[in-house]
């Protein structure tokens, strides 16, 4: 959701009550954080620099994973797949990200490997999600060790739909809850004010 109206200069109101609902904010913290990174934008609009800059000073993500955090995140924050990120939309997703609840951030872990955003991770979405795993405990797709070829099979073995190619979000958000090794490699957020 874009900001229809052209106005940066404040939160918007459906932000402002998804946030504090999600969070357990203040409407004045919130707007402490608006303005920090307004403030940083260009007229309500941030750029690639500008995300990996808010990242690397107002979070507590791990230094060396940002870029690839927000090269996997930035589709997610452009809502309204207007091709740019107003503020609005990334005050969403980085609230959410860094202060929301576990399981808020392993939703939005889900969105990262759902390109098409149809609620389920199925075909190259899969296997982009497992090379993604591969590279994440050190191999490659040319280059892959017995030992994570079957962390990955374990993994993909959890899923009710996985026979069929398919792990539905409920099933994804389930899984990665209940094994806290599989959630420190897939989801960027774990370990940031859970």
């Amino acid at each position: 959701m874009g900001n229809k109206n052209g106005s940066y200069e404040e939160l918007l109101n459906e932000t402002k009550e998804l946030l504090m609902q999600r969070t357990g904010m203040s409407q004045y913290d919130l707007e402490l954080w608006y303005k920090a990174i307004f403030d940083r934008s260009k007229k309500g609009k941030l750029s690639k620099a500008q995300m990996l800059a808010i990242y690397k000073e107002m979070s507590d993500l791990d230094p060396t994973r940002i870029n690839e955090i927000v090269d996997s995140i930035e589709k997610i924050f452009d809502e309204d797949h207007s091709g740019s990120v107003d503020i609005n939309e990334f005050m969403r997703g980085f609230i959410l990200t860094t202060k929301g609840d576990l399981e808020t951030k392993v939703e939005y872990t889900f969105r990262v490997y759902d390109n098409n955003g149809d609620n389920k991770i199925s075909g190259d979405e899969i296997n982009k999600m497992a090379n993604a795993i591969l590279r994440m405990l050190g191999c490659d797709e040319k280059n892959i060790d017995g030992p994570s070829q079957a962390i990955v099979q374990q993994f993909l073995g959890q899923f009710t739909g996985g026979e069929n190619g398919v792990i539905y979000k409920q099933d994804f958000i389930e899984a990665v809850l209940k094994n806290r090794e599989l959630l420190a490699v897939l989801s960027p957020f774990y370990g940031i004010a859970d």
